[in-house]
């Protein structure tokens, strides 16, 4: 069959056959669906790097990326163990596209500071107030001694998280006040070991080590194991010239564990101790409508922040957004004046 085709503008007729048509047909058929599928959300996999297999931040990284992935189905996160000191250089190195944060250490990695050696490029924020963390210094039942006759005592046998981690620097840092390190320790007949938060545990309460040094945001889930285990434990007070220290040639916080917040670990009084804060730290390579969308959704289900973790509730997007460390992502930007928190 044939038809004639008249142009509205020219006039000019055109001579079509039942082939041509279905030709066309089918060229406008695959525009279509081509089009559809430009217009449609591509797949985004990233990796979230967060803290110690069992810490607090692997359970809130976990919480909010199920949030994330569950109201964007084209986003994909695969939450993996990571550190606060070696998160940015995984960003860095383009092995992961966000990780968890420490304030002080994301600064440094900006800089090209100690403890990095070169400037961590493309590192943003996505906001900060993301479970602000105590550390917790936690010793036998029988101690009697301060953290510093503790700390400067070469055959002390002590535990902490894996290397690369803010904790594992700190406690360098730490020992380091008390003209202590890992080496001395050695000669002196003590050790200093590295594990996940469960293997710390097990050890502690195995007594192959009689301190645990660590952080997490109260209450955080290594003291409310050892606190059910089987091995008398309590809490100690970072002394005030350390967290001096830290605190004006680091950047450290200060602050203290609530009385009440354990109820076997000698918490009847507030415990002064060091403290950080927490940021979600992002690629700046990561495109701009999902990192507002992932920030807009968080935001917007704050309210089910508590169910992951408690300290979640802290979180405020009316401030999150303020002194970061790194520069805001746009899309995070975006996000927070969207919904009103950030002019």
């Amino acid at each position: 069959m044939m038809a004639l085709l008249k142009d509205s503008q020219t006039g000019k007729v055109t001579l079509m056959t039942t082939l041509s048509r279905t030709l066309r047909a089918a060229a406008l058929g695959l525009g279509i669906l081509t089009g559809a599928g430009v217009s449609a959300q591509a797949q985004t996999n990233l990796e979230w790097a967060s803290g110690s297999a069992g810490g607090s931040w692997f359970t809130i990284v976990t919480g909010l990326a199920n949030i994330v992935m569950e109201k964007n189905p084209d986003i994909s996160i695969r939450v993996v163990p990571g550190g606060g000191r070696d998160n940015p250089t995984m960003i860095d190195g383009g092995i992961s596209q966000m990780g968890m944060g420490i304030d002080f250490l994301a600064a440094a990695a900006d800089k090209g500071t100690e403890p990095y050696s070169k400037v961590h490029e493309g590192l943003t924020s996505m906001g900060g107030t993301w479970a602000p963390a105590e550390f917790h210094v936690i010793v036998d039942g029988s101690e009697t001694r301060s953290l510093g006759e503790i700390l400067a005592d070469p055959s002390i046998r002590i535990g902490t998280s894996p290397k690369a981690t803010s904790e594992e620097l700190t406690l360098q840092r730490t020992l380091a006040f008390y003209q202590n390190d890992a080496a001395k320790v050695s000669a002196g007949g003590g050790k200093v070991i590295n594990g996940s938060y469960s293997q710390l545990i097990s050890a502690f309460d195995d007594n192959q080590i009689n301190v645990i040094f660590g952080a997490g945001s109260v209450p955080t889930g290594i003291a409310l194991e050892i606190e059910n285990g089987r091995r008398p434990a309590k809490l100690i007070a970072m002394d005030a010239p350390l967290m001096e220290y830290l605190t004006q040639t680091y950047g450290y916080g200060q602050g203290v564990i609530p009385a009440g917040s354990y109820e076997r670990l000698g918490n009847e009084a507030d415990i002064p101790v060091t403290t950080m804060e927490a940021l979600i730290l992002v690629s700046s390579k990561v495109d701009e409508d999902v990192v507002y969308r992932m920030t807009k959704t968080l935001i917007e289900n704050r309210s089910r922040f508590t169910n992951i973790y408690k300290v979640l509730g802290k979180y405020d997007p009316a401030i999150a957004w303020q002194n970061q460390p790194v520069p805001l992502h746009p899309g995070a930007e975006k996000a927070y004046k969207e919904l009103g928190f950030m002019k």
